[in-house]
């Protein structure tokens, strides 16, 4: 069973070496090694699927801000709406120049686009995102794979150990 590394998914430059310290034989770890790096792949395939319900957050607000200006296209300047200040709190407001929107890229830094631009990119980033959660999604299974057999590894030493265990007593009764 090959096992990858959570260093190789934290820091991609360093895979290959992630990959040859991670090909190991289950079969000679003990019972305690096992269970830590059971555990180990536990806490990993948790952050990893924190880190996917993420990105499905993130698709959805790209999703909803493409709509948005899809929308705004055929609209004029002065319209009254209502603009959202948090989730659950909206404010009366006007619309404003409609031929440009403010698009937010990350880090405190926005550019301004045409609404149909913002579209465009809005589009390119829910692909971008899917692309990654579709990868993200084959580490966790690989992941859930490799707990699997490290459990079934687990089990099959203690049922060892228990059955030697037994056979001492009977020499010993």
């Amino acid at each position: 069973v090959q096992l990858l590394g959570a260093a190789a998914l934290r820091r991609p430059r360093d895979h290959t070496r992630a990959m040859s310290a991670s090909n190991m034989n289950l079969g000679a770890l003990s019972p305690q090694q096992l269970q830590g790096l059971g555990e180990s792949l536990e806490q990993d395939i948790q952050q990893l699927t924190e880190s996917l319900a993420s990105l499905q957050k993130a698709v959805g607000r790209y999703h909803t801000s493409g709509r948005a200006m899809e929308q705004m296209n055929g609209e004029e300047e002065g319209k009254e709406m209502l603009v959202p200040l948090t989730s659950s709190l909206y404010v009366p407001g006007r619309l404003g120049d409609v031929s440009t929107v403010l698009l937010d890229i990350g880090t405190g830094y926005f550019v301004e686009k045409k609404p149909m631009d913002g579209v465009d990119y809005c589009k390119r980033k829910v692909m971008l995102l899917r692309d990654n959660m579709e990868k993200l999604i084959e580490v966790i299974n690989q992941k859930r794979k490799q707990s699997t057999a490290v459990s079934q590894t687990f089990q099959q030493k203690m049922a060892q150990m228990n059955e030697q265990q037994g056979k001492r007593n009977e020499v010993g009764a």
